[in-house]
């Protein structure tokens, strides 16, 4: 039972930043996990390249995706945060971020189920097959456009299935202007000013 008196989530009507300390910490106590993970919404994708990027992503370890309705895209990062002292507890406490206020941890994930999640993907294989089976068309324009930029619209030819054709694809992935579209991970040139003597 909270100090206000209210024993249920769902009849208590208080917003986060109205809970006192004290009772924070006792919902908060023993557990860290939202000071251990990042997630930051993301364009929902649409277009072929667009999951073929998230599926790059998902190749990286520490990196996962998950969906939530109606189609809220979320890239999920496990990282801790810097200010999380070894006894668990924030050291900037009263300085933290109005995030870190705003959080509610009567709805955190511990207590209750993650009712809006539809979709997560640790890896991108998950990824793939989730499109797979759910969004076919999508899944069929990812196969049509990843085998147009290797160079296989009409069928694997002839002395590519070993490795031919995956070293064409990788040299287009490296060449931004015969990919067809701009990598995540291009960063324009910068302009080095030249010293004048």
């Amino acid at each position: 039972m909270s100090e206000s008196g209210a024993d249920d989530s769902s009849t208590d009507v208080r917003d986060a930043l109205e809970l006192p300390a004290s009772e924070n910490a006792d919902l908060c106590s023993g557990c860290t996990r939202c000071c251990e993970t990042v997630s930051i919404e993301v364009d929902a994708p649409r277009a072929a390249w667009e999951y073929d990027q998230w599926v790059w992503v998902l190749h990286h370890r520490g990196l996962e995706l998950y969906v939530e309705k109606p189609e809220r895209w979320l890239l999920h990062i496990e990282t801790r945060c810097e200010k999380l002292n070894d006894q668990g507890r924030c050291s900037i406490h009263g300085k933290h971020p109005v995030l870190c206020r705003e959080y509610d941890p009567r709805v955190c994930e511990r207590r209750l189920p993650l009712a809006d999640v539809v979709a997560w993907f640790h890896d991108a294989d998950e990824l793939e097959a989730w499109l797979k089976s759910t969004r076919p068309s999508h899944w069929k324009r990812l196969e049509a456009w990843r085998a147009e930029k290797a160079g296989m619209a009409g069928g694997a030819p002839e002395g590519t299935r070993n490795g031919l054709a995956l070293a064409q694809a990788l040299v287009q992935i490296g060449e931004v202007a015969r990919a067809g579209h701009e990598p995540a991970t291009h960063l324009p040139q910068r302009k080095v000013a030249r010293k004048r003597g």
